[in-house]
C-alpha cells in the first residue's frame, strides 16, 4: 500500500480558507459564550435547551463555515467539505477552475471547494477594470487546463489575490506530479479519486443534534 492509500503523508501546503472565516468564528465565540453563560448562571432546563442549542449550533457552524478547505499532499489534493473529503490524485487532474469557488474537473465529473474562492467585489472590480482598458470577461473565473497527460496549461493569471496564488500552487503541484511521473512510469494507470467521511463532524452532529431534540421533548 503506498503511503498516499495509508493516509500517512504529510502535507505540503495547506491552503487557508478565503470565505466564511469571520462569521464562522464569530459563530463559534457566540455558541461558547452561550454555553459558558448557562454554565456560570443557568442551572434551569430552559438552560440546558439553550446549552445544547448552542452546542449544535457551534458544530454546524464550524462544519458549513470552518472546515470547506484544500490541503495540498504530494500525490493528491484533498478537498475538505462539510462532511466528506474528496482526495483527487494530481495525474487525474483535468483543470482547475477559479471562481467564487475553486472547482476541480476530473472527466466529466467536477469537485469543488466552497472554502477557497474569490469574493463577489473582487470579479466585479476585475469586469469593471476589464472593460475600461477595452479587454474581455477577464473578471470571470480563472482556470488552467491539462491536455491528457501534458503539461502545457493557459497563461497564467497575475497573482493579485490569494485565490490565484492557490491556482497556481495547485498547477505547479500537478505539473510536477506529471513530470515525475512520466520519468518514472510512462503510462502508468492514473489512480482513482477517492471520498473519506468526515467521522468527528458527523458524530458530533448527530449526537448535539439528537441531544438538543431530545431536551425539547422532555
Amino acid at each position: 500500500m503506498s503511503r498516499a492509500a495509508g493516509g500517512s503523508e504529510r502535507p505540503v501546503e495547506r491552503f487557508k480558507p478565503t470565505t466564511g472565516a469571520f462569521a464562522g468564528w464569530a459563530g463559534i465565540v457566540l455558541a461558547v459564550a452561550t454555553i459558558g453563560y448557562v454554565v456560570l448562571d443557568q442551572h434551569t432546563r430552559s438552560g440546558l435547551r439553550l446549552a445544547l442549542g448552542a452546542m449544535f449550533c457551534g458544530v454546524l457552524v464550524w462544519v458549513t463555515q470552518l472546515r470547506p478547505r484544500v490541503t495540498a499532499y504530494p500525490r493528491h489534493l484533498r478537498m475538505h467539505g462539510s462532511v466528506r473529503d474528496v482526495l483527487v490524485p494530481y495525474l487525474a487532474i483535468n483543470d482547475v477552475v477559479m471562481g467564487q469557488m475553486l472547482s476541480v474537473r476530473v472527466g466529466t465529473k467536477r469537485y469543488v471547494c466552497v472554502g477557497i474562492g474569490r469574493s463577489i467585489g473582487y470579479e466585479m472590480r476585475q469586469r469593471v477594470r476589464s472593460r475600461g482598458q477595452g479587454g474581455g470577461a477577464i473578471g470571470g473565473n480563472q482556470s488552467y487546463q491539462f491536455a491528457g497527460r501534458a503539461e502545457t496549461t493557459e497563461v497564467r493569471e497575475p497573482a493579485s489575490s490569494y485565490a490565484a496564488f492557490v491556482l497556481d500552487r495547485i498547477n505547479d503541484l500537478v505539473a510536477a506530479a506529471r513530470s515525475e511521473a512520466g520519468r518514472e512510469a510512462p503510462g502508468q494507470t492514473v489512480p482513482p479519486v477517492r471520498r473519506r467521511l468526515a467521522v468527528p463532524e458527523v458524530v458530533a452532529l448527530v449526537v448535539t443534534g439528537t441531544a438538543f431534540v431530545v431536551s425539547l421533548l422532555v
